[in-house]
């Protein structure tokens, strides 16, 4: 039936389809109602509102159409109900049905067609949104529902007409299709229902269960329906039914469906309602342990053995109930399951073993000899068929893997900062586990093995990240250096202390030795994995010789997983597990087959290429992480596996053994193998070849391709150093050396190219010369690149070029032309004042000067450097500058740049800057500088009102007192007579030149500084500066001032009383507990006692400066102190001392991990404690006719969060998740402040805690929507405002990213809309707070999420 809808149908058009809908022939009546469809969802919206025939018309027809004999005619009568519910009046509504809920079926069979047609008409009515105000549409909506569906749920005693009619869930026959009416029903309308409904509606379903009518699919959508219902549920009503509950699962005779249904009802109201549920625990988990207790287990095991077997199923299906259960009390209340968790492990571990079909007695297990283990597993054919065991009538494997999952929860939960610690996870669980390995059952089995592999990942969590040069993506060349020392405003030493930034010996040291097995703790979450290393081992190699590829491939994981987290550890194990991961890496993925399994709450897809895959990353590791001798023997094996494996077809293969290859090659080359080197020259040309194939095929990969350039780079810098320069020949290296400069001009490869060539130069040494062609046309390239917009190319670019120029083996190798192309590119990049290129430029620069100096220094470098001093240039920038000026003036080309600084900069720029590069200048260029010492002095003389010209001529001649030392012939008087009272721009500058003259002549200038100090006043704080210098300089350049440390710390305590003086004495004094820790840090730990506040705060100051620097002989010491220390700032009465002391933590933390992380369980608490809200705290002040509330300890809170914040970044695998998340969801609540920085916690937290997130959206729902909803007062000022909108900014935010990671929890993040229905129900009701939450803020604030996703794409 060919017919034509126009784009804008009208009522005439429907009128037309309704005559075709009665036709005779069924294929009529399909293309009618098809028609009828299209037409409805490309109407306008308001197409049947103002003609009630036509739509009473339309519903009609399409309600007959519901009783068709033709099912496909049913089905497209189904579809065209929800257009037609928006485009009708709501008059229309109840009618409609009325009509569906009163058809009966003549014609067709499927009773629950009648269901289907209601869902689809209720989840397409206008829905209730919490937080929006209710519409009209949606009050009709829910009056049509409450009058005419749910007394048909309720039953005859619901019914509001009085008629004896019928329920839904009445009668014998029901249907799963009712209870997902009902579901529907509660989803879109539940927080309208009124109580009574509500009640009415959650006892009709509970009657589904204690009556048990239906089906057991209809029984388990009445748990999903129970547990919605229960967020709508009173307090009282759901105390009711939760005493009801136990009421029943506590009766002496308790029928086995019975039990089980209210338990599972239990662990869904757990999900669906954790944070009323919670409290209610208690009483409610011993039902759960009942049905898992030992006494429940020896009877029915008795019962099996008196051949009583009939109960069996019974039994199981109520175990697997209260596993599941039991998992979602621990998952979604964790905080409430802490005292009983001893019960939690005893119950899992109990059934984790449940195998009455291969029961073994536990004893007879624990003495079964390793001969016999090996045995059960010497047959693989034996083996498999046990791991396809399937009986109908065993399904105690859903009892196991049940228990492993919970087991999963537990150590997901409960790690850090808790059970890992405290050794019960070791103890207690993981030798379960192990033993758990010869499981016959596939998917309990890598239920078990993902178990543990979390085990040893959480352990692996809490362990200090080495710095080491030997890294896979050499992040040490490509990334400027990051030391914890904290970087001053100039540097102390200048150009003689920077110099080694000029040389290679900056890149010698760097820890590319053999790796060696750390030597285990004693004590501790990594002690415990050590010792049960080798049964994990033993265990997981009988698992490798069999030929289930999902079960080698958890094994191998767990594996690498354990390798990583040891930094190695299978050296006594490498003939055991060698054999088969090489099998798995030489695997042919031809007759493999897929498994999909859901492990550890994932789903896995295992077949032989993601086996190799994780095959080749286990290689590498273990050859990253295991010493080199150790390897020898295992090396031709290794070669053989990773070359077979290098030109697999499939990219990710190929990248994996590239990568792996790499890691070979660091093995078998020096320096971590001096001596044996040569005895693996035919393997390294084997890798060579391959290596260099991959980099040249233009067929491979881009990503091969890149992962193969940076091996070819790694293996050119291991064999450039005097130990490997003989093991590659010069043919070789040349045609290497070609391929990357090749791929370096090649826009694909270009970055990998530059970073390979960075790792090549890095490494080398005089002892292997570059041809001087290939250095020019590289550095030329390199130059090139600088010019570019990707921002890492251009800061790879730079730092290789810097490695190149500065490397030995470069050395005399650049012509003019080649100089003069470099400078000019450098040079060009300065203006832009990019603190990421102009690091390493600038000291290009200085080598190129000291090389080629008249070639180098132009005009052009002359005004560059004189436009980037006036602007804001510290740190590294003005250490390199420095390490310029001062190449330039010892060359001999430092007139024509200091006429440019006096005369074009001068004054415009900052003094302390420029005064440091031209007192650097003056001194490096002696008598060609132009100008003389004199001349600044006059300066200081002439111009006294002119306080810019004075200050740059002090610190011009501060700097040069420091850098010329006793020859510097000015006095101490000539910077006291500039002291002025007010503390002006002079006066500080004075003080500052003071300090760094003197720190060049300590014995001339310290006593007199010393002597001045003595006086109060104003001074007191100018020469306290001084001191800090003199302290700041004698720390870098280990000078001696031990003949005046006493007096400087007797005189620093005497000065702290002046407020003024609080935070300089405090740094003064953290500067000579560096100095001297044997003698101050004792002094110190007895100031924190003082009954001095004063001296109490300063000293928690003092040691916070000290944190940052690295110094052996005080990094000694301080572990002595350091704990008690916090601790005794911690618990200090003082409130601002404490809120100090939370940042001196922090910074102890991240500064001094190895110190701290050990005792962390010791300080947490304070933490914790600190960011909980005081009442005590909080006063009320009478301002006028108002009265506002102050909390004293707001302060202190955000400190502590401030601490919590910056903890995730250094302890996090310390803390404890569920104490966290506890204090984050009530920082949401609290002050402005905390909750941005909740929020950032927030955001981070969905990415390392991602199952924690989504079981605190509910509550992170509720917080949310309050800070939305708040509405400012009329009178609010514009700070106010601006506040409060970047309060709903910050929450929108969050909202947004987690709308994207938890899409199955809340539909479509980029459609403003309801969660799906599916999900809904399949959740079971959790989440519930979320959903509904979601759906409000994407219609409330549509906008501001839309302005957030572009801004959010346009950074990306």
């Amino acid at each position: 039936m060919a017919t034509t809808i126009p784009a804008n149908p009208t009522v005439a058009t429907i009128s037309a389809l309704l005559q075709k809908v009665n036709d005779a022939d069924p294929d009529f009546r399909f293309m009618a109602l098809s028609d009828l469809s299209t037409v409805l969802n490309i109407g306008k919206p308001d197409l049947l509102q103002h003609d009630y025939n036509t739509a009473s018309r339309t519903a009609d027809h399409v309600v007959k159409a519901l009783d068709d004999q033709n099912g496909e005619v049913q089905n497209q009568a189904i579809k065209c109900l929800g257009p037609l519910v928006k485009k009708v009046n709501y008059t229309v509504i109840g009618p409609m049905l009325e009509k569906i809920s009163t058809l009966k079926l003549q014609n067709s069979v499927d009773i629950a067609v009648p269901f289907l047609a209601l869902r689809a008409v209720v989840e397409n009515l206008p829905r209730a949104i919490a937080g929006l105000q209710y519409q009209r549409d949606v009050q009709e909506s829910y009056q049509a529902i409450s009058r005419v569906l749910i007394p048909r749920f309720v039953g005859r005693g619901g019914s509001r007409s009085g008629k004896s009619e019928s329920g839904f869930l009445d009668g014998d026959e029901l249907i799963p299709e009712a209870v997902d009416l009902l579901i529907e029903i509660v989803r879109c309308f539940g927080i309208l229902l009124q109580p009574v409904e509500v009640e009415m509606l959650q006892h009709s379903v509970v009657s589904i269960l204690d009556e048990d009518k239906g089906s057991s699919v209809v029984k388990k959508r009445a748990v999903v329906a129970i547990s919605m219902l229960a967020h709508y549920l009173p307090e009282d009503q759901l105390i009711a039914f939760l005493t009801r509950a136990s009421t029943v699962l506590g009766a002496p005779k308790l029928a086995p469906v019975t039990r089980r249904l209210y338990i599972t009802i239990l662990g869904s109201m757990a999900r669906s309602i954790p944070l009323r549920i919670g409290p209610h625990l208690p009483s409610l988990v011993p039902f759960v342990f009942k049905a898992l207790d030992e006494d429940e287990l020896q009877e029915q095991l008795e019962e099996i053995n008196e051949g009583g077997g009939d109960s069996g199923l019974e039994f199981n299906e109520v175990r697997e109930a209260a596993l599941v259960t039991l998992e979602a009390f621990l998952s979604s209340c964790p905080t409430e399951m802490k005292p009983f968790t001893d019960d939690s492990i005893d119950s899992s571990l109990r059934y984790l073993k449940f195998d009455p079909n291969y029961a073994m007695d536990e004893d007879e297990e624990m003495d079964e000899d390793e001969e016999e283990e090996e045995d059960a597993f010497e047959d693989d054919d034996e083996f498999e068929a046990d791991a396809g065991f399937d009986d109908d009538d065993d399904a105690s494997w859903k009892v196991r893997r049940c228990a492993a999952k919970a087991l999963y929860t537990i150590i997901s939960t409960r790690s850090s900062g808790d059970l890992l610690e405290s050794g019960v996870l070791y103890r207690d669980v993981a030798p379960a586990l192990v033993k758990r390995f010869e499981e016959r059952e596939e998917n309990v089995r890598l239920e078990v093995l993902a178990s543990l592999s979390l085990l040893v990942r959480k352990t692996g969590e809490g362990i200090i990240p080495e710095f080491s040069v030997d890294n896979s993506q050499n992040e040490y060349i490509n990334q400027m250096p990051q030391s914890r020392k904290r970087r001053r405003q100039s540097s102390g030493g200048g150009a003689s202390a920077l110099a080694l930034s000029m040389t290679s010996s900056d890149l010698s040291g760097t820890g590319l030795t053999s790796p060696t097995l750390e030597k285990t703790p004693v004590t501790g979450p990594r002690a415990d994995l050590a010792q049960l290393t080798n049964s994990i081992v033993k265990a997981v190699a009988k698992l490798l010789k069999g030929k289930l590829i999902p079960t080698k491939q958890a094994a191998v994981n767990l594996l690498d997983d354990i390798v990583v987290v040891q930094r190695g550890g299978l050296d006594a194990y490498f003939d055991a597990i060698t054999g088969p991961i090489i099998d798995a890496v030489k695997s042919s993925g031809a007759t493999s087959t897929s498994t999909s399994l859901s492990v550890g709450g994932g789903t896995a897809s295992a077949t032989a290429s993601t086996l190799k895959i994780v095959a080749l990353r286990l290689t590498g590791d273990i050859a990253k992480h295991h010493s080199s001798s150790v390897l020898q023997p295992y090396i031709p094996k290794f070669v053989t596996a990773v070359v077979s494996a290098v030109h697999d077809r499939f990219y990710k293969i190929s990248g994996e053994a590239v990568q792996a290859a790499e890691e070979v090659v660091k093995t078998i080359t020096p320096p971590r193998s001096r001596l044996t080197a040569q005895k693996f020259k035919s393997d390294l040309f084997t890798l060579y070849d391959v290596i260099v194939d991959r980099t040249t095929a233009n067929d491979a990969d881009a990503e091969v391709r890149q992962k193969a350039i940076h091996a070819l780079g790694t293996l050119l810098a291991r064999t450039s150093g005097p130990d490997g320069a003989g093991l590659l020949p010069e043919d070789k290296r040349a045609a290497a050396l070609g391929h990357l400069l090749d791929r370096l001009k090649n826009e694909t490869t270009r970055l990998a190219a530059v970073r390979a060539v960075d790792t090549v130069a890095a490494l080398s040494s005089g002892g292997v010369p570059f041809e001087p062609q290939w250095i020019q046309q590289v550095a030329v390239e390199l130059a090139a690149q600088l010019r570019k917009a990707n921002r890492a190319l251009r800061g790879s670019s730079i730092v290789a070029l810097k490695h190149l120029i500065l490397s030995p083996a470069t050395k005399d190798t650049l012509d003019d032309a080649t100089v003069q192309s470099l400078a000019t590119s450098i040079i060009s990049i300065i203006p832009a004042n990019d603190t990421q290129l102009l690091t390493p430029g600038l000291l290009v620069l200085a080598h190129l000067t000291q090389e080629k100096p008249k070639v180098t220094v132009s005009k052009e470098l002359t005004t560059s450097v004189c436009g980037l001093v006036p602007n804001l240039v510290v740190g590294t920038v003005l250490d390199s500058l420095l390490v310029l000026v001062t190449s330039i003036g010892q060359n001999g080309y430092g007139k024509p740049l200091m006429q440019s600084l006096l005369k074009e900069v001068g004054i415009a720029g900052d003094p302390a800057v420029v005064g440091k590069v031209i007192g650097t200048l003056l001194v490096a260029s002696g008598e060609s500088a132009g100008v003389t010492m004199d001349s600044f002095v006059g300066e200081t003389k002439a111009n006294s009102g002119d306080q810019v010209r004075t200050s740059l001529a002090l610190t011009v001649l501060g700097e040069a007192g420091l850098r010329l030392g006793p020859k510097f012939g000015l006095g101490p008087s000539t910077f006291l007579e500039q002291f002025r009272a007010g503390f002006d721009k002079v006066s500080l500058a004075a003080a500052v030149a003071l300090g760094r003259a003197g720190a060049g002549n300590i014995p001339e200038y310290l006593p007199v500084i010393l002597k001045a100090l003595q006086t109060t006043g104003q001074s007191q704080y100018l020469l306290l500066q001084s001191i800090k210098e003199i302290l700041q300089q004698a720390a870098l350049s280990s000078a001696d001032i031990s003949q005046h440390s006493t007096a400087i710390w007797d005189q620093l305590l005497a000065s702290a009383g002046a407020e003024d003086n609080k935070a300089v004495c405090a740094e003064c004094i953290g500067r000579m507990v560096v100095i001297d820790p044997s003698t101050y840090l004792p002094k110190l730990n007895a100031l924190l006692k003082d009954k001095s506040s004063t001296l109490r705060a300063i000293a928690v100051q003092a040691l916070r400066y000290t944190l940052p620097d690295e110094n052996e002989a005080f990094d000694a010491m301080l572990k002595t102190f350091l704990i008690d220390m916090l601790k005794t700032m911690l618990s200090d009465p003082e409130l601002e001392i404490r809120r100090h002391a939370l940042s001196t933590l922090n910074s102890a933390t991240h500064n001094k991990p190895e110190i701290i992380l050990g005792h962390f369980n010791e300080l947490m608490p304070f933490v914790m404690d600190e960011s909980v809200v005081n009442k005590e705290l909080i006063r009320e002040v009478q301002m006028g006719p108002f009265k506002h509330l102050i909390d004293d300890g707001l302060e202190v809170r955000k400190a502590a969060y401030e601490t919590l914040y910056a903890l995730m970044e250094t302890a996090y695998s310390r803390i404890s998740i569920i104490d966290l998340y506890d204090r984050i969801v009530a920082g949401l609540r609290d002050d402005n402040d905390i909750r941005a920085l909740c929020n950032l916690m927030v955001s981070k937290l969905v990415f390392i805690a991602p199952d924690e997130t989504s079981r605190r959206l509910d509550a992170m729902a509720d917080a949310f929507r309050a800070t939305l909803s708040t509405k400012l007062k009329d009178t609010a000022v514009k700070q106010e405002l601006e506040k409060h909108n970047e309060a709903i900014k910050s929450v929108l935010r969050v909202t947004l990213l987690l709308g994207d990671k938890f899409k199955g929890s809340t539909g479509s993040a980029n459609t403003a809309g309801a969660a799906p229905a599916a999900a809904a129900t399949a959740a079971g009701g959790s989440s519930q707070n979320w959903l509904n939450y979601w759906e409000w803020v994407n219609k409330d604030f549509s906008s501001q999420l839309k302005a957030l996703r572009d801004e959010s794409k346009e950074s990306s």
